[in-house]
C-alpha cells in the first residue's frame, strides 16, 4: 500500500515511516525541516519539505493523491508554552488544521487515516471526576480534535485515533524528546517526582500500532495504546542510573512545587504566554494510578512487547551525548 505521512521528520512520523517501509509499503511524506539528499530517510521515501498551514488545498490534494493511507502526526505538543490564549492557539494548529487535512484526504479518495492523539483524552473519559478538559487548554482542544475527526468516518473513509502515552526513543540527528526535562533534572540535580503511575510506550511500539491500525482495522475506532505502566519514581530511577547517579528519587514537596509554579505562571502571563497543561492543576492527575492496559494495543493492533526500561536509559544517554555535541554541557 501507499502511505502518506504528515510530520515525517518528527519522532512519531519518522518511526511510522520506518515501520511502514520495513513492512513493504511505499511511503510519501512531508515535514518542516530540510534533510540532506544523502539521508537514508530521503532515499527510502518520497519526501517533500513544506508547511501544510501555508499550502493551498490544491497543493495538498496533489501531494496525497494516489495514497491509500495517511498518518497525521504533526499536532502540537502538550507541554508547549504558547501565545495566550492557549485555547485559540491549539484551536488553530490542532483542531482546524486536522479538520482541513481530513477533508482534503477524503477528497483525494484516501481510504484510511491514523490520527495521533494523546492519552490524556482516554483519562478524560476514564477519570471523569478530574474533569481534565476544564483545566487544560491542550486537553480541551484535543478533545475537540478527536470529535471533529470522528465525524469524517464513512463506509469508504475511516479515521483511526490512537491515544498515545509518554513516548520514549530517538531519531537520527534531531533534538530528542524529553531533552529539556532531563537536562533540567541533570543541571539542577532535582529528580523528585509525584506518586502516580503513567502509561509509557517506545517509538518502535508506536510504529507497530500505527501500521496495525491500517492493516488490521476495517472501521474507525479510538484506541488507547501503551506498552507498559511505570511509576514516575521508577522512570526517574532509570534516568538516574543511565546518568551514572545513585538512584535516590524523593517525592515532590507539593507546597514548594505550587509556589514555584505560581511564580512561573506569573512570568508567562507577563510575557503573554500560557501553558497547554496547567502545571498546578495537573498535580491531582500525577498522584493517581493512570493506567492503560497494554493488551489493548497488542491484541487489537498487533503491537509487540519491547524493553521500555532500556529505551528510557538509551534516550537519556543520547540526550547527554546530544548536549555535549552541541556544547550545552
Amino acid at each position: 500500500m501507499r502511505a502518506f505521512i504528515f510530520g515525517s521528520t518528527g519522532l512519531i512520523g519518522y518511526h511510522a515511516a520506518m515501520e511502514l517501509l520495513n513492512r513493504g509499503h511505499e511511503v510519501y511524506s512531508i515535514g518542516l525541516t530540510s534533510l540532506p539528499k544523502a539521508s537514508p530517510f530521503v532515499k527510502k521515501t518520497h519526501y517533500v519539505q513544506g508547511n501544510i498551514e501555508e499550502m493551498s488545498d490544491t497543493e495538498i490534494i496533489k501531494l496525497i493523491s494516489g495514497s491509500d493511507w495517511v498518518v497525521y502526526a504533526c499536532s502540537t505538543n502538550a507541554l508547549e508554552i504558547v501565545k495566550a490564549p492557549a485555547d485559540e492557539y491549539y484551536k488553530v494548529h490542532n483542531v482546524l488544521t486536522t479538520e482541513r487535512i481530513l477533508r482534503l484526504a477524503q477528497e483525494a479518495k484516501v481510504k484510511k487515516v491514523v490520527l495521533l492523539s494523546n492519552a490524556y483524552e482516554y483519562f478524560n473519559v476514564s477519570l471523569p471526576n478530574l474533569r481534565l478538559e476544564k483545566s487544560h487548554p491542550y486537553i480541551r482542544a484535543t478533545l475537540e480534535q478527536e470529535n471533529v475527526a470522528r465525524q469524517f468516518n464513512t463506509t469508504s473513509f475511516q479515521v483511526y485515533i490512537l491515544e498515545a502515552p509518554q513516548i520514549w526513543g530517538v531519531m537520527p540527528k534531531r533534538k530528542p524528546l524529553h531533552y529539556d526535562t532531563i537536562m533540567e533534572m541533570y543541571r539542577s540535580n532535582d529528580f523528585s517526582v509525584f506518586k502516580g503511575t503513567i502509561p509509557v510506550i517506545t517509538v518502535k511500539q508506536l510504529g507497530q500500532a500505527i501500521c496495525g491500525a491500517f492493516e488490521k482495522l476495517n472501521r474507525g475506532q479510538t484506541i488507547p495504546i501503551a506498552g507498559d505502566n511505570f511509576t514516575y519514581k521508577h522512570i526517574n530511577e532509570i534516568i538516574m542510573e543511565a546518568l551514572n547517579m545513585k538512584p535516590y528519587v524523593p517525592y515532590v514537596n507539593k507546597f514548594k512545587y505550587k509556589i514555584n509554579e505560581k511564580r512561573r505562571k506569573k512570568v508567562w502571563a507577563k510575557s503573554g504566554l500560557e501553558a497547554g497543561i496547567d502545571p498546578i492543576k495537573i498535580i491531582e492527575f500525577k498522584e493517581l494510578n493512570a493506567y492503560i492496559d497494554p493488551k489493548i494495543a497488542m491484541k487489537t493492533l498487533g503491537m509487540e512487547k519491547d524493553d521500555i526500561e532500556k529505551e528510557i536509559a538509551d534516550t537519556t544517554r543520547h540526550i547527554i551525548d546530544y548536549a555535549r555535541l552541541h556544547k550545552q554541557i
